[in-house]
């Protein structure tokens, strides 16, 4: 069989799993919008190309229709799921929910090594926005860093469900980032808000976790919209 698609813009990644490469290089494609809103995936053809069978782009599809990222339509084919403020909001009150509950969990099984790890991603981000203009920003690999947190924390809360449907959610807001014209800003105020959250989580003080992360949300809502109103279909 064919090695994965490869090209110059960095879409190899080295994962054992064939199924795994496909998955993360679609997922990838639809959340940069290389394929558009409403776009139909024409699973031989993105067999052909990746150099794969039909089985691993299957798969890769059924993945992404339970993260919402894409819609079958009966007899018709999969296409890929516009977004719109409803969506958007729907998917801010979710996650409000979730982590206002998960406060409480997270804080009593939350270790100091935990803390640190937690430390080490955000000095991963803080290295990022040093000495960056907004045309050499790396928006991209923060927006990672930036999923990686939020997941890290949830996935303390010890609950497998929570922590998969709000895995699932990472990737919509992804979309919208990727469009954001003032992604340098946003992202240094983003840096402050999460290292009050983990300052928050130190005190062991649910409340004060609850206030840090609401504040944060509440201001990634307003920014996700306000690019949403630029982008009639996103």
């Amino acid at each position: 069989m064919a090695k994965p698609y490869e090209n110059t813009e960095s879409e190899t990644v080295h994962y054992t799993s064939i199924n795994e490469q496909v998955y993360t290089i679609v997922k990838r494609r639809i959340i940069e919008r290389r394929f558009p809103a409403g776009a139909k995936l024409d699973i031989n053809a993105l067999a052909d190309e990746l150099g794969v069978s039909r089985m691993p782009v299957v798969d890769a599809l059924t993945r992404l229709e339970t993260e919402g990222l894409v819609e079958r339509r009966n007899r018709v084919g999969t296409f890929v799921t516009p977004m719109d403020r409803i969506r958007y909001e729907e998917i801010y009150a979710a996650r409000e929910m979730i982590e206002q509950w998960a406060a409480k969990p997270i804080i009593e099984r939350i270790s100091d090594e935990d803390i640190s790890g937690l430390w080490r991603v955000l000095e991963q981000t803080r290295l990022l926005l040093e000495n960056v203009s907004e045309d050499t920003f790396d928006y991209q690999r923060f927006s990672e860093y930036d999923g990686i947190f939020h997941l890290s924390l949830i996935k303390l809360c010890g609950n497998s469900y929570i922590i998969n449907f709000y895995a699932s959610m990472n990737s919509h807001v992804q979309i919208v980032r990727v469009l954001s014209l003032a992604a340098l800003k946003r992202s240094r105020e983003t840096q402050i808000e999460h290292e009050n959250i983990v300052r928050a989580y130190e005190s062991r003080d649910v409340e004060k976790v609850r206030l840090a992360q609401s504040i944060h949300l509440e201001k990634s809502r307003v920014g996700v919209l306000k690019t949403l109103e630029l982008h009639e279909n996103l």
